[in-house]
């Protein structure tokens, strides 16, 4: 029994072997799997020798002749003492498959397991999440510098009209009479204004009658400025909102006051937000001409008015009244030395802070607010109108942008209008900044990281610090409050190398920062500026010029130069010391990013001044001799050029007398209904 169900089993497993075999194709590997797979047949401890040679030899016959012996079967546990000598075989436990084979009692076939291999990603991609693109700051920041171009433009354009000889005689036919007499009697003799005692009680004089005119408001109906102007002065109805403060100005210009129109302009936000930059990424690639709103209510409130009816209702009178106005005047006191704030809606003098916010203690509605004189010269006053303007109003200028050509494009642009500065202009512009340091100081902690006066410690850059022994000027949540101007710049000794400078000797790193390099953290010691010297270079000895250890020598600055030594710009100097055997070495200048390296800059050599003379004269001769052959060898290629036209020409002449002239060539004609070939 036992030796028929082992070549069973044996049988078994060599089909089932071949079948692996084939799947796999790791014949060697398969057949020691199935070896030791095996059965293995426990013989007793008597006779072991014996047993395992039997059991190979019966392995080893050939599959188609095996041939076992009837083994007598193993007796019960209670004969096994008398039978100990006998030959004693039973069935020998069944080892586990680890290998991955099916176990000897199952007649299935393995499961080897299924590979699925998809190519491509039917899932659908992941949206980026937008985020505000450059091209969206870019076209907002020249958005916001259009609003400004063309609201000082047409202011410029009212001004210039109030101005004009004919419409200040036309303001001054509006003037009752006694007003212009009492003016009159207090004109300073051969001047052109009024005595300092009784420029302010004549100024609330005309007011009083300047009231007394009563102006309507209506709907505008697209006239020329101009002419909208002189049709307001004969119906006394005000169709836009510069119509008052022009005849306003016009008359106290008349008057000898010196007068300046207003103009509060609201510009776009210069921040974006994402839902805006998504908005002009679609419109810049639809080709479509994108034109940002201001999102105020003020201006949306003026366009429906504008697009609205005729007449005017109450509540849109009274937000006439009561809006912010965008023009005003303001006129000169002489005897408080100051200009006067005249809401021209009104006719009465306001705040200058109380009339930008509308009578409220909020912001600024304006971010600019530009007077321009009777000369056309602008002066920015927008300070004097702001009770925040660092922490404020600064922000929706361009002074706020990081980017310094835009910082400042509007104090370059404006100076193109400004005149020369008289004692009066200085005295202002002292006011002004005196109100502005007054409230500089932030009530809120983000406030201090755009502030130009005061600083945090959380707010300082790594190549920042606070200068050693500066004084607190004060606390805000226990953090101490730094001014801005005490804020020193730290560098690394290469940073301070490249500016000319060079670390002093025992001096101690006064700040550590850690960046990044190739994945490496790097940690880079910095010094500040009262740590260093200037550079000392080591002078040029015996034509000799000194060198660093790349072989170059370092002229970032000119103060960089050996003593001794000269600089020399010419692209063929090198070749040129080469040949006359004269010391020199490349200049570096700088350096710059290219192809993912830093690279030095190089720009000409430096060489021993004795040796410049000769160097130079060798140069020119060169170039001269360049010029020579270059021009020598274009008359070389002229004449080959005229040598080949005439060769050119005789060959053909000798073929037209030799075989016929041209003239007498017959040729063929092909004819067509309208058109003739030949």
């Amino acid at each position: 029994k036992t030796a028929s169900k082992k070549e069973m089993n044996k049988d078994k497993r060599e089909a089932r072997g071949c079948d692996a075999m084939e799947d796999c194709g790791t014949l060697g590997d398969l057949a020691q799997q199935s070896e030791r797979a095996c059965d293995v047949m426990i013989i007793s401890d008597d006779d072991d020798d014996v047993q395992q040679a039997d059991v190979k030899q019966a392995d080893t016959t050939d599959s188609d002749d095996d041939v076992f012996e009837d083994v007598p079967r193993a007796d019960t546990a209670d004969d096994n003492d008398e039978d100990s000598d006998d030959d004693v075989f039973e069935d020998a436990p069944q080892v586990r498959n680890t290998e991955g084979f099916a176990d000897d009692s199952d007649d299935s076939m393995p499961e080897l397991g299924t590979i699925e291999v998809t190519v491509g990603d039917d899932t659908e991609p992941r949206k980026r999440r937008a985020v505000v693109t450059h091209r969206a700051r870019l076209v907002r920041r020249s958005h916001h510098k259009a609003h400004l171009i063309v609201h000082l433009l047409s202011t410029q354009l009212l001004n210039h009209i109030c101005t004009q000889p004919s419409t200040l005689a036309l303001c001054l036919s509006l003037i009752p009479v006694y007003v212009v007499d009492r003016i009159q009697q207090h004109l300073v003799p051969n001047h052109r204004e009024i005595r300092r005692d009784w420029a302010s009680a004549d100024l609330h004089y005309f007011l009083s009658s300047f009231q007394a005119l009563k102006f309507k408001h209506k709907r505008g109906r697209g006239l020329d400025v101009e002419q909208g102007f002189w049709e307001f002065v004969e119906t006394r109805v005000a169709t836009r909102a510069w119509h008052e403060p022009m005849l306003l100005v016009g008359m106290l210009r008349v008057l000898a006051f010196d007068a300046r129109l207003c103009v509060g302009i609201r510009t776009p936000e210069l921040k974006v937000t994402v839902k805006e930059s998504v908005e002009i990424e679609r419109m810049y690639k639809s080709d479509v001409s994108w034109a940002g709103q201001v999102q105020d209510t003020d201006i949306c409130r003026a366009e429906e008015l504008d697009n609205g009816p005729t007449e005017l209702n109450k509540d849109d009178q009274k937000w006439w009244r009561d809006s912010v106005p965008q023009y005003w005047c303001e006129v000169f006191d002489q005897v408080s030395e100051q200009w006067l704030t005249i809401n021209a809606h009104t006719g009465t003098i306001e705040r200058p802070t109380q009339l930008a916010s509308g009578g409220k203690r909020g912001p600024c509605a304006f971010p600019y607010i530009l007077g321009i004189d009777s000369s056309g010269s602008v002066v920015d006053i927008t300070r004097r109108y702001t009770r925040d303007f660092v922490n404020n109003t600064r922000k929706r200028r361009l002074e706020s942008s990081r980017n310094v050509q835009d910082s400042v494009w509007w104090a370059e642009w404006i100076k193109q209008w400004e005149r020369e500065h008289t004692e009066r202009d200085i005295h202002e512009a002292a006011e002004m900044a005196r109100r502005t340091e007054r409230n500089t100081m932030p009530r809120n902690i983000k406030d201090f990281a755009s502030n130009p006066y005061y600083v945090l410690l959380r707010n300082l850059t790594q190549h920042e610090m606070v200068a050693p022994n500066s004084p607190v000027v004060g606390t805000i949540r226990g953090e101490c409050v730094y001014l801005r101007t005490h804020v020193q710049k730290v560098c690394s000794r290469m940073a301070w190398h490249r500016t000319g400078r060079t670390v002093k000797d025992q001096e101690q790193p006064i700040k550590h920062t850690t960046t990044m390099r190739k994945g490496v953290e790097c940690v880079s010691e910095m010094y500040g500026l009262w740590q260093t010297q200037v550079v000392c270079p080591e002078p040029v000895v015996h034509g000799q010029v000194p060198r660093n250890e790349y072989g170059n020598v370092d002229l970032f600055v000119p103060e960089m130069l050996p003593h001794g030594g000269t600089h020399v710009r010419d692209p063929g100097a090198r070749s040129m010391c080469k040949e006359l055997d004269i010391d020199c070495a490349d200049a570096v200048v700088g350096f710059e990013f290219r192809r993912g390296a830093t690279v030095p800059v190089l720009d000409g050599v430096v060489i021993a001044t004795e040796s410049r003379d000769m160097l130079l004269d060798a140069l020119r001769e060169e170039r001269r001799i360049a010029i020579v052959a270059a021009r020598a060898a274009a008359e070389t290629r002229a004449v080959q050029r005229w040598r080949r036209l005439l060769i050119a020409l005789r060959v053909r002449a000798e073929i037209d007398s030799t075989f016929a002239s041209r003239s007498s060539r017959s040729t063929t004609t092909f004819t067509t209904p309208n058109t003739t070939f030949y």
